[in-house]
């Protein structure tokens, strides 16, 4: 029998955007992260630190919304990859 106290993995939380929830859910940053940030370009960290919807961040940062887009999955594949680097480089 399921435990009804928990909820729902696609149900959102009510206390989050519906964008954040998002990024949680895709691409999180988390503690283990800050030192791989050091290594990627400034424009990169900014970009990932940023919160909201796209048309949002552009406008914050007075950038069009493709180089927002842009900007952003770029980032992402090189944390990925130091993420990957990092992992396979750290005994377990």
């Amino acid at each position: 029998m399921a435990d009804t106290n928990l909820p729902h993995p696609q149900e959102p939380d009510a206390t989050l955007s519906s964008s954040r929830q998002r990024r949680q859910r895709f691409f999180p940053l988390t503690e283990q992260d800050e030192p791989l940030l050091a290594q990627l370009s400034p424009r990169y960290v900014e970009i990932l630190r940023q919160e909201g919807q796209m048309a949002d961040i552009a406008a914050r940062l007075n950038l069009p919304i493709g180089t927002v887009k842009s900007r952003l999955h770029r980032a992402r594949a090189a944390l990925a990859t130091l993420r990957r680097q990092q992992a396979t480089s750290t005994p377990q």
